[in-house]
Parts: C-alpha cells; sequence; structure tokens
C-alpha cells in the first residue's frame, strides 16, 4: 500500500477543521407541561432582568399546533404559554422600545397562525409575563424562520431583521407611538442560502447570519449600510457543517466575547472569537467524557454573560435538544463551558445593565450603551476590523495545523531516505 503525499495529507488537513469538541455535562433543562408534547424547539431568545436577576425569563418558540411561544424561568420551570398564538418559528426580544412613549422590553415572534410577526411586551412582574401588543400580526404575508432586534445608539430607532427559509432577509424599522407595533421596510440584504439565525451585535455594528449549507456571515448592521455580507466561515473548512441552527453571543467587556452557532449536523456549538471573527474550538452538551449526548440535533441556543441569580452568578448557556419528548433547553454554566477549553474561554460576569438581553437569536445588548472598545481599525473600504485584530484565538488555525503537518512529514521522509 502507497503512504499518502505529505502534500496530499497537507492539502487535506487544509480542508479539515482541527479543533476537538470538549464536553459539557448540563445541569439542569427546561420541563415543558406535557400539551406541549410533541413541540419542535425552533428558537430562544434570553431576557436577562436588569433589576432581579433571578427573574430573567427563557422565551422559546415551538413549532407545533400544541404549543407557541413558551416562556421559562431560569430555573427551568414552565411560566406561561401563548399557545393560541403558535405555531412559533423563531423569538427575540430586547429591552427599550417606546409603545405609548413608555420604554419596555419588546419580544417578537415569527407566527405561523398570523403568517408573519407578532409583537408582546414583557414583564416578570405580571401573572401574565408575556402579552400581545394588539389583535393579531404587525407584519404578515410570510412565513419567517428568524427574528433579531436591534436600536440605533444614536437615533434611538428600533429594527427588526426577519429572514425566511427562501433566503430572503429584511430589515424593518419599528414604530410604537399609538400604542401599536408598524413596520416599515428599509432594506432588503443579499443572502445565499436559508436564514437559520440571526444575532446582533451592537457594540461592532454587525449582523451574524447562519445560512444553511453556506455557514456564518456578517452584515453590516446601520439602515444605510450596504446590502452585502462577509462569509465568516465556510461549511467544512471553517469549523462548521452544512446544517447549521441559530447563532448567539456571549458579550464580555471591551467587545470582547464569543460567537455561538448551533451545528446542528455535529451535535455541536461552534465558538468563534467576537471581535477577530476566527474559529476557536467546538463543545457537546453530553455526560462526562461526551458518552451521552444530551443536546442531540441542536437548533436552538443562547447565552448570557450576566449573573442570572444564585443559580448562574457568572452567566449561562442554553442549547435545545432535538431528541427529547417535549424537545427541551439543556442548561450549563457559562463557566463549565469556558473550563473545558484549554486555554479557559473568558468569563467575563458583568454588573452593569446592558439592555436586557443576551445572546439568543436576536443579542440586542449594546455592552452597556453605544461602542465600547470597538472593533479596531477598519480595512480600508470594508468596514470591517484587520485581519490582525488582536484574536485571543485558544486554538491553531488551521493552515498553521497543516503546516506543521507537512513539515513533520517532509522530516519523516528525509529520515526515510537517509
Amino acid at each position: 500500500m502507497r503512504n499518502p503525499t505529505p502534500l496530499a495529507l497537507a492539502a487535506l488537513l487544509l480542508g479539515t477543521p482541527v479543533s476537538a469538541q470538549v464536553a459539557v455535562p448540563p445541569t439542569a433543562q427546561t420541563e415543558p407541561d406535557p400539551s406541549i408534547s410533541g413541540g419542535v424547539l425552533q428558537d430562544v431568545a434570553l431576557w436577562a432582568s436588569p433589576g432581579a436577576p433571578a427573574s430573567s425569563l427563557l422565551l422559546t418558540a415551538y413549532s407545533s399546533p400544541n404549543s407557541g411561544l413558551v416562556t421559562f424561568g431560569v430555573g427551568g420551570e414552565q411560566l406561561d404559554a401563548e399557545l393560541t398564538d403558535g405555531p412559533m418559528s423563531a423569538v427575540a426580544v430586547r429591552d427599550g422600545f417606546a409603545l405609548s412613549g413608555v420604554q419596555q422590553p419588546l419580544a417578537v415572534a415569527a407566527s405561523v397562525n398570523f403568517n408573519g410577526l407578532v409583537a408582546y411586551t414583557v414583564d416578570p412582574g405580571r401573572s401574565d409575563r408575556v402579552v400581545r401588543i394588539g389583535a393579531g400580526g404587525f407584519l404578515t404575508g410570510a412565513q419567517f424562520s428568524a427574528v433579531a432586534l436591534t436600536q440605533d445608539s444614536d437615533s434611538g430607532r428600533f429594527y427588526v431583521f426577519a429572514g425566511t427559509s427562501a433566503g430572503v432577509l429584511q430589515q424593518y424599522e419599528l414604530d410604537g407611538e399609538d400604542g401599536v407595533v408598524t413596520a416599515t421596510l428599509v432594506r432588503t440584504l443579499t443572502t445565499t442560502g436559508p436564514i437559520a439565525g440571526l444575532a446582533v451585535d451592537e457594540a461592532s455594528g454587525s449582523l451574524f447570519v447562519t445560512q444553511q449549507g453556506q455557514g456564518l456571515w456578517r452584515y453590516a448592521l446601520a439602515a444605510d449600510a450596504e446590502v452585502t455580507g462577509q462569509q465568516l466561515a465556510i461549511p467544512g473548512t471553517g469549523g462548521l457543517s452544512a446544517n447549521v441552527g441559530r447563532v448567539a453571543l456571549y458579550r464580555a467587556r471591551n467587545g470582547e466575547g464569543y460567537i455561538l452557532v448551533a451545528d446542528t449536523g455535529a451535535d455541536a456549538f461552534a465558538v468563534y472569537e467576537r471581535r477577530a471573527w476566527t474559529y476557536v474550538g467546538a463543545f457537546r452538551l453530553a455526560d462526562e467524557g461526551g458518552g451521552v449526548i444530551r443536546a442531540n440535533d441542536p437548533v436552538a441556543l443562547a447565552a448570557s454573560a450576566s449573573s442570572l441569580g444564585t443559580a448562574y452568578p457568572e452567566g449561562l448557556f442554553v442549547g435545545g435538544d432535538a431528541q427529547s419528548n417535549p424537545q427541551r433547553l439543556q442548561f450549563a454554566a457559562w463557566p463549565a463551558v469556558a473550563e473545558a477549553f484549554d486555554p479557559a474561554l473568558r468569563i467575563d460576569t458583568r454588573l452593569d445593565s446592558d439592555g436586557g438581553t443576551d445572546g439568543g437569536t436576536d443579542g440586542g445588548s449594546t455592552d452597556g450603551g453605544g461602542v465600547i472598545g470597538g472593533p479596531g481599525p477598519q480595512r480600508p473600504g470594508t468596514g470591517l476590523p484587520p485581519d490582525d485584530s488582536g484574536c485571543s484565538c485558544t486554538s491553531a488555525s488551521v493552515p498553521a495545523t497543516a503546516a506543521f503537518a507537512l513539515l513533520a512529514l517532509v522530516r519523516l521522509g528525509r529520515r526515510r531516505r537517509d
């Protein structure tokens, strides 16, 4: 049998992600009511309560006739269910929306029944924590697969990004002056595949988008920005499989942190540097040693760097398990995720309010309000950070690893000839 040449092996390495998946044992899970049985867990948005961290909420979208928008506490208990508004395919939440002149948390969900987007107010102090605004949807005529919310720090204007499984991605300006939510189209973005997930990073002016078969992309956030995006991760070579789910952010101070992608095809969650956009590695929610996967075929995910009470004083990660019935979210304290890597990821608990949201598909926080640290100098004509942006990556790049492997093979060949 002929051994492969060094060049052939190097070519193989160049096309293969090299970071192994690490296992993180989940410690808790959501407990849906029996009525949710059979529901497909499509999305989750984590609302971090600025005044009472233990009252933070997980808003989940279930896409089955028996379910809809279901709200859980950070202890995993089911609190509310808007079953008549479902099925739901996506959800996002953000603080600071002015409804009749009063600022309050706004949730937006993609409803099959209403054939569009539905708006809700969120208040953990009410008996019904999530209340619909108006009689039906405020933006109808399409079945949306992903949503994200953002607010312009200069103008105060609110926007929703809405994507479809047909690959349409649009940005709408929202208004709540008269006590109802209205939407005005401001931009249609250029995409290459079905929209799987959306996450907003207001600190860097970025919209991160997962597209089925096309990996992870970045678009400029501003309503008047270019409509074309930049591909950050290519399936098969950028740490992702072709079958991806939602995208979320773990927000550390000064613009640091991580982009997290549900890699449905790999039963894992991929991690990228938030500023440098480089691949770090991947982890599974699994029992010790990774023997039993607890988050199978994950689609939904959310993360928070904020303290969420005594149970999660240093942040939380949640990921969906598509194999359980009813489908659930699996919980892991963020330090458990961070310390599973070598070297460890950042653990950056923030005590200041950042707009009330962390991770989920909208990622609508601002790192304390506006750009802190920022993305650094930009490459001319691109609006993007430079390639050498001070990456604090925890794994070697694929090309570098391939180069080391090639060098070792060449040396081995020389020894054999000698």
